[in-house]
Protein backbone atom coordinates (compact mmCIF):
# COMPACT_ATOMS: atom_id res chain seq x y z
CA UNK A 1 0.00 0.00 0.00
CA UNK A 2 1.24 3.58 -0.44
CA UNK A 3 1.20 6.64 1.97
CA UNK A 4 1.29 10.12 0.57
CA UNK A 5 4.50 10.74 1.55
CA UNK A 6 5.39 9.27 -1.51
CA UNK A 7 6.95 5.68 0.12
CA UNK A 8 5.14 2.48 -0.13
CA UNK A 9 4.78 -0.14 2.76
CA UNK A 10 4.64 -3.62 2.07
CA UNK A 11 3.18 -6.20 4.65
CA UNK A 12 2.31 -9.05 2.41
CA UNK A 13 5.28 -11.14 3.02
CA UNK A 14 5.34 -13.27 6.10
CA UNK A 15 9.10 -11.92 7.22
CA UNK A 16 7.36 -8.05 6.84
CA UNK A 17 4.53 -9.13 9.23
CA UNK A 18 6.86 -10.88 11.57
CA UNK A 19 9.47 -7.47 11.60
CA UNK A 20 6.15 -5.42 12.11
CA UNK A 21 4.81 -7.62 14.97
CA UNK A 22 8.48 -6.61 16.69
CA UNK A 23 7.83 -3.00 16.36
CA UNK A 24 9.60 -2.20 13.25
CA UNK A 25 8.28 -1.02 10.52
CA UNK A 26 9.34 -1.73 6.50
CA UNK A 27 9.59 1.39 4.16
CA UNK A 28 10.54 1.02 0.34
CA UNK A 29 11.40 4.06 -1.65
CA UNK A 30 8.35 3.85 -4.91
CA UNK A 31 9.80 3.73 -7.99
CA UNK A 32 8.20 7.47 -9.01
CA UNK A 33 10.08 9.10 -6.17
CA UNK A 34 13.00 7.64 -6.31
CA UNK A 35 13.30 8.19 -10.04
CA UNK A 36 12.86 12.27 -9.15
CA UNK A 37 15.43 12.02 -6.31
CA UNK A 38 18.31 9.91 -7.60
CA UNK A 39 19.08 12.54 -10.28
CA UNK A 40 19.71 15.56 -7.92
CA UNK A 41 21.35 13.90 -5.41
CA UNK A 42 23.73 12.13 -8.15
CA UNK A 43 24.12 15.72 -9.58
CA UNK A 44 24.88 17.26 -5.49
CA UNK A 45 27.55 14.26 -5.06
CA UNK A 46 29.33 14.98 -8.24
CA UNK A 47 29.77 18.50 -7.26
CA UNK A 48 31.15 17.85 -3.88
CA UNK A 49 33.07 15.05 -5.15
CA UNK A 50 34.64 17.34 -8.01
CA UNK A 51 34.71 20.18 -6.11
CA UNK A 52 36.56 18.80 -3.05
CA UNK A 53 39.20 16.83 -5.96
CA UNK A 54 39.81 20.04 -8.11
CA UNK A 55 39.77 23.67 -6.71
CA UNK A 56 39.57 24.21 -10.60
CA UNK A 57 36.36 23.19 -10.92
CA UNK A 58 34.07 25.24 -8.78
CA UNK A 59 35.00 28.37 -10.77
CA UNK A 60 33.40 31.05 -13.03
CA UNK A 61 35.86 30.04 -15.90
CA UNK A 62 34.93 26.15 -15.64
CA UNK A 63 31.02 27.02 -15.10
CA UNK A 64 31.71 28.90 -18.55
CA UNK A 65 33.18 26.09 -20.68
CA UNK A 66 30.51 23.64 -18.94
CA UNK A 67 28.03 25.63 -20.27
CA UNK A 68 29.58 25.88 -23.67
CA UNK A 69 29.95 22.41 -23.77
CA UNK A 70 26.47 21.42 -22.37
CA UNK A 71 24.38 23.53 -24.97
CA UNK A 72 24.69 21.03 -28.23
CA UNK A 73 23.83 18.14 -26.08
CA UNK A 74 20.95 19.81 -24.73
CA UNK A 75 19.60 20.91 -27.66
CA UNK A 76 19.98 17.54 -29.38
CA UNK A 77 18.34 15.77 -26.01
CA UNK A 78 15.28 18.50 -26.15
CA UNK A 79 13.58 16.92 -29.07
CA UNK A 80 14.69 13.38 -28.67
CA UNK A 81 12.95 13.72 -25.30
CA UNK A 82 9.45 13.84 -26.59
CA UNK A 83 10.64 10.41 -29.21
CA UNK A 84 11.75 8.39 -25.76
CA UNK A 85 8.43 9.85 -24.01
CA UNK A 86 6.26 8.05 -26.24
CA UNK A 87 8.21 5.20 -26.04
CA UNK A 88 10.17 5.20 -29.10
CA UNK A 89 14.11 6.03 -29.84
CA UNK A 90 16.09 8.47 -32.49
CA UNK A 91 19.21 7.13 -32.56
CA UNK A 92 19.75 9.14 -35.22
CA UNK A 93 20.29 12.98 -33.96
CA UNK A 94 24.05 12.92 -33.69
CA UNK A 95 24.27 11.91 -37.80
CA UNK A 96 21.05 14.98 -38.39
CA UNK A 97 23.02 17.58 -36.31
CA UNK A 98 25.80 16.70 -38.39
CA UNK A 99 24.41 16.92 -41.78
CA UNK A 100 22.87 19.97 -40.64
CA UNK A 101 25.30 21.23 -39.84
CA UNK A 102 27.46 19.79 -43.21
CA UNK A 103 24.88 22.05 -45.31
CA UNK A 104 25.13 24.80 -43.21
CA UNK A 105 28.98 25.14 -43.70
CA UNK A 106 28.93 24.25 -47.35
CA UNK A 107 26.49 27.47 -48.21
CA UNK A 108 28.34 29.71 -45.51
CA UNK A 109 31.44 28.74 -47.00
CA UNK A 110 30.38 29.55 -50.60
CA UNK A 111 27.30 32.12 -50.43
CA UNK A 112 28.34 33.74 -47.52
CA UNK A 113 24.92 33.35 -46.18
CA UNK A 114 25.75 34.80 -42.25
CA UNK A 115 22.59 34.12 -39.97
CA UNK A 116 20.62 32.49 -42.60
CA UNK A 117 22.67 29.24 -41.98
CA UNK A 118 20.91 29.01 -39.14
CA UNK A 119 17.48 28.60 -40.52
CA UNK A 120 19.10 26.45 -43.37
CA UNK A 121 20.09 23.91 -40.48
CA UNK A 122 16.70 23.86 -38.90
CA UNK A 123 15.45 23.35 -42.23
CA UNK A 124 17.84 20.04 -42.65
CA UNK A 125 17.05 19.11 -39.51
CA UNK A 126 13.19 19.20 -39.87
CA UNK A 127 13.67 17.06 -43.17
CA UNK A 128 15.67 14.22 -41.40
CA UNK A 129 13.19 14.23 -38.39
CA UNK A 130 9.93 14.25 -41.02
CA UNK A 131 11.51 11.40 -43.01
CA UNK A 132 12.14 9.37 -39.89
CA UNK A 133 8.69 9.46 -38.46
CA UNK A 134 7.30 8.83 -41.73
CA UNK A 135 8.87 5.72 -42.38
CA UNK A 136 8.46 4.56 -39.24
CA UNK A 137 4.64 5.12 -38.87
CA UNK A 138 3.66 4.25 -42.47
CA UNK A 139 5.99 1.24 -42.95
CA UNK A 140 5.54 0.03 -38.90
CA UNK A 141 9.06 -0.19 -38.36
CA UNK A 142 10.47 -0.13 -34.90
CA UNK A 143 12.18 3.13 -34.66
CA UNK A 144 14.87 1.58 -33.08
CA UNK A 145 16.00 -0.20 -36.80
CA UNK A 146 14.77 2.78 -38.96
CA UNK A 147 16.69 5.79 -36.86
CA UNK A 148 19.46 2.97 -36.73
CA UNK A 149 19.53 3.09 -40.79
CA UNK A 150 19.24 6.93 -41.30
CA UNK A 151 22.20 7.17 -38.58
CA UNK A 152 24.52 5.83 -41.48
CA UNK A 153 22.60 7.79 -44.58
CA UNK A 154 23.15 10.95 -42.96
CA UNK A 155 26.49 10.00 -41.61
CA UNK A 156 27.37 8.81 -45.36
CA UNK A 157 25.83 12.38 -47.03
CA UNK A 158 27.58 14.86 -44.73
CA UNK A 159 30.77 12.86 -45.82
CA UNK A 160 29.61 13.63 -49.60
CA UNK A 161 28.89 17.08 -48.76
CA UNK A 162 32.05 17.72 -46.79
CA UNK A 163 33.90 15.71 -48.94
CA UNK A 164 35.49 13.39 -45.89
CA UNK A 165 37.19 16.86 -44.56
CA UNK A 166 36.51 19.88 -42.28
CA UNK A 167 34.88 22.90 -44.02
CA UNK A 168 36.10 26.33 -42.11
CA UNK A 169 33.58 29.04 -41.51
CA UNK A 170 34.93 32.64 -41.53
CA UNK A 171 31.78 34.54 -40.70
CA UNK A 172 32.35 36.44 -37.23
CA UNK A 173 29.01 37.24 -37.28
CA UNK A 174 27.84 33.82 -37.25
CA UNK A 175 30.30 32.62 -34.69
CA UNK A 176 29.40 35.38 -31.90
CA UNK A 177 25.77 34.04 -32.56
CA UNK A 178 27.08 31.04 -30.10
CA UNK A 179 29.87 32.20 -28.41
CA UNK A 180 28.74 35.54 -27.53
CA UNK A 181 27.86 36.63 -24.19
CA UNK A 182 24.41 38.88 -23.76
CA UNK A 183 25.08 37.75 -20.50
CA UNK A 184 28.56 37.71 -18.73
CA UNK A 185 30.21 34.38 -18.43
CA UNK A 186 26.44 32.42 -19.99
CA UNK A 187 27.36 31.58 -23.76
CA UNK A 188 24.88 32.53 -25.77
CA UNK A 189 24.29 28.97 -27.01
CA UNK A 190 23.79 27.91 -23.69
CA UNK A 191 21.23 31.01 -23.17
CA UNK A 192 19.03 29.96 -26.27
CA UNK A 193 19.12 26.05 -24.73
CA UNK A 194 17.36 27.08 -21.36
CA UNK A 195 15.04 29.45 -22.94
CA UNK A 196 14.08 26.30 -25.23
CA UNK A 197 13.90 24.16 -22.26
CA UNK A 198 11.69 26.81 -20.82
CA UNK A 199 9.10 26.69 -23.48
CA UNK A 200 9.71 22.99 -24.46
CA UNK A 201 9.19 22.03 -20.53
CA UNK A 202 5.91 24.35 -21.03
CA UNK A 203 4.88 22.46 -24.38
CA UNK A 204 5.50 19.13 -22.68
CA UNK A 205 3.26 19.91 -19.85
CA UNK A 206 0.57 22.16 -20.51
CA UNK A 207 -0.30 21.22 -24.16
CA UNK A 208 -2.23 18.64 -25.85
CA UNK A 209 0.89 17.73 -28.22
CA UNK A 210 3.08 17.21 -24.65
CA UNK A 211 0.03 15.10 -23.27
CA UNK A 212 -0.66 12.69 -26.10
CA UNK A 213 2.86 11.97 -26.55
CA UNK A 214 3.18 10.82 -23.03
CA UNK A 215 -0.09 9.00 -23.09
CA UNK A 216 1.57 7.26 -26.30
CA UNK A 217 4.56 6.70 -24.56
CA UNK A 218 2.10 5.13 -21.09
CA UNK A 219 0.42 2.71 -23.67
CA UNK A 220 -0.13 2.85 -27.21
CA UNK A 221 -3.60 0.86 -27.76
CA UNK A 222 -5.19 3.09 -24.81
CA UNK A 223 -4.34 6.08 -26.57
CA UNK A 224 -6.41 5.17 -29.86
CA UNK A 225 -8.76 3.84 -28.47
CA UNK A 226 -9.47 7.31 -26.80
CA UNK A 227 -9.07 9.42 -30.11
CA UNK A 228 -5.49 9.87 -30.53
CA UNK A 229 -4.66 10.22 -33.59
CA UNK A 230 -1.35 8.21 -32.73
CA UNK A 231 0.32 8.10 -36.17
CA UNK A 232 0.51 12.17 -36.50
CA UNK A 233 1.88 12.53 -33.28
CA UNK A 234 4.63 10.07 -33.67
CA UNK A 235 5.48 12.14 -36.87
CA UNK A 236 5.26 15.24 -34.66
CA UNK A 237 7.73 13.77 -32.26
CA UNK A 238 10.36 12.81 -34.63
CA UNK A 239 10.35 15.87 -36.45
CA UNK A 240 10.43 17.87 -33.56
CA UNK A 241 13.55 16.07 -32.68
CA UNK A 242 14.75 16.39 -35.97
CA UNK A 243 14.72 20.02 -35.58
CA UNK A 244 16.50 20.30 -32.63
CA UNK A 245 18.99 18.37 -34.14
CA UNK A 246 19.40 20.98 -36.79
CA UNK A 247 19.45 23.91 -34.15
CA UNK A 248 22.22 22.07 -32.30
CA UNK A 249 24.18 21.33 -35.46
CA UNK A 250 24.01 25.32 -36.27
CA UNK A 251 25.49 26.01 -32.64
CA UNK A 252 28.20 23.32 -33.28
CA UNK A 253 29.37 25.02 -36.52
CA UNK A 254 29.24 28.54 -34.85
CA UNK A 255 31.27 27.71 -31.83
CA UNK A 256 33.97 25.42 -33.54
CA UNK A 257 34.04 27.53 -36.64
CA UNK A 258 34.14 24.46 -39.07
CA UNK A 259 32.31 21.65 -40.65
CA UNK A 260 32.88 18.14 -39.71
CA UNK A 261 31.95 15.04 -40.87
CA UNK A 262 32.51 13.75 -37.24
CA UNK A 263 30.77 16.58 -35.21
CA UNK A 264 28.25 14.54 -33.82
CA UNK A 265 29.96 11.49 -33.31
CA UNK A 266 29.83 11.59 -29.27
CA UNK A 267 25.85 12.81 -29.18
CA UNK A 268 24.73 9.80 -29.54
CA UNK A 269 25.68 7.92 -26.19
CA UNK A 270 25.58 11.13 -24.44
CA UNK A 271 21.84 12.02 -25.73
CA UNK A 272 20.69 8.73 -24.52
CA UNK A 273 22.79 9.16 -21.26
CA UNK A 274 21.10 12.59 -20.18
CA UNK A 275 17.55 11.61 -20.83
CA UNK A 276 17.45 8.23 -19.04
CA UNK A 277 19.93 9.60 -16.37
CA UNK A 278 17.08 12.44 -16.16
CA UNK A 279 14.63 10.16 -15.35
CA UNK A 280 12.58 9.69 -18.75
CA UNK A 281 11.92 5.86 -19.23
CA UNK A 282 13.27 4.17 -22.35
CA UNK A 283 10.10 2.32 -21.63
CA UNK A 284 8.21 5.16 -22.18
CA UNK A 285 5.15 7.52 -20.70
CA UNK A 286 7.39 8.75 -17.58
CA UNK A 287 9.92 12.08 -17.66
CA UNK A 288 9.95 14.84 -19.81
CA UNK A 289 11.99 17.81 -20.68
CA UNK A 290 12.70 19.07 -17.36
CA UNK A 291 14.24 16.06 -16.34
CA UNK A 292 16.14 15.89 -19.54
CA UNK A 293 17.67 19.29 -18.28
CA UNK A 294 18.59 17.57 -15.10
CA UNK A 295 19.97 14.78 -16.50
CA UNK A 296 22.05 17.07 -19.19
CA UNK A 297 23.59 18.70 -16.55
CA UNK A 298 24.89 15.26 -15.17
CA UNK A 299 26.39 14.44 -18.15
CA UNK A 300 28.10 17.64 -18.62
CA UNK A 301 29.12 17.73 -15.24
CA UNK A 302 30.68 14.17 -15.01
CA UNK A 303 32.50 14.46 -18.09
CA UNK A 304 33.76 18.02 -17.34
CA UNK A 305 34.98 16.74 -13.98
CA UNK A 306 36.78 13.65 -15.55
CA UNK A 307 38.85 15.89 -18.05
CA UNK A 308 40.10 18.67 -14.94
CA UNK A 309 41.10 15.37 -13.28
CA UNK A 310 42.83 14.23 -16.50
CA UNK A 311 40.68 10.90 -17.53
CA UNK A 312 41.18 9.86 -20.80
CA UNK A 313 38.37 10.30 -23.45
CA UNK A 314 38.67 6.62 -23.73
CA UNK A 315 38.05 6.15 -19.87
CA UNK A 316 35.54 8.88 -20.18
CA UNK A 317 33.13 6.94 -22.76
CA UNK A 318 33.12 3.46 -20.56
CA UNK A 319 32.35 5.45 -17.49
CA UNK A 320 29.33 7.21 -19.28
CA UNK A 321 28.52 3.73 -20.57
CA UNK A 322 27.91 2.28 -17.25
CA UNK A 323 25.93 5.24 -16.22
CA UNK A 324 23.80 4.95 -18.96
CA UNK A 325 23.26 0.88 -17.97
CA UNK A 326 22.62 2.08 -14.19
CA UNK A 327 20.37 4.99 -15.19
CA UNK A 328 18.37 2.46 -17.60
CA UNK A 329 17.93 0.31 -14.82
CA UNK A 330 16.55 2.56 -12.56
CA UNK A 331 14.09 3.96 -14.66
CA UNK A 332 13.04 1.00 -17.02
CA UNK A 333 9.44 -0.69 -16.86
CA UNK A 334 10.83 -3.88 -16.64
CA UNK A 335 6.72 -5.89 -17.11
CA UNK A 336 6.18 -3.34 -20.11
CA UNK A 337 9.26 -4.42 -21.79
CA UNK A 338 8.96 -7.94 -21.30
CA UNK A 339 5.78 -7.67 -23.10
CA UNK A 340 7.13 -6.22 -26.11
CA UNK A 341 9.60 -9.11 -26.30
CA UNK A 342 6.80 -11.18 -25.74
Amino acid sequence: MSTDDGYSTQTDSEPRRELAARGGLSFQLSPGLRNKILPFVSLLVLVMFFGVLEPRFLTISNFTIVASQAAPLLFITLGATFVVLMGGIDLSVGSAATLASAFAAVLVRDYNIGYLAMPVAIAVGITTGLLNGLITTYFRLPSFLVTLGTLSIFGGLSLHLLQGRSVPVGNPPFRQLAIGQLIPNLPNAALFALASSAVLIFVGSWTRFGRYIAAIGAGEAVATVAGIRVRRYKIYAFTVSGAFAGVAGAFILARLGSGSPQVGANFLLDSIAAIVVGGTALSGGVGGVHRTLLGVTIVSILSNGLGIMGVSSFTRMMIVGFVVILAVATTIDRERMMNVVK
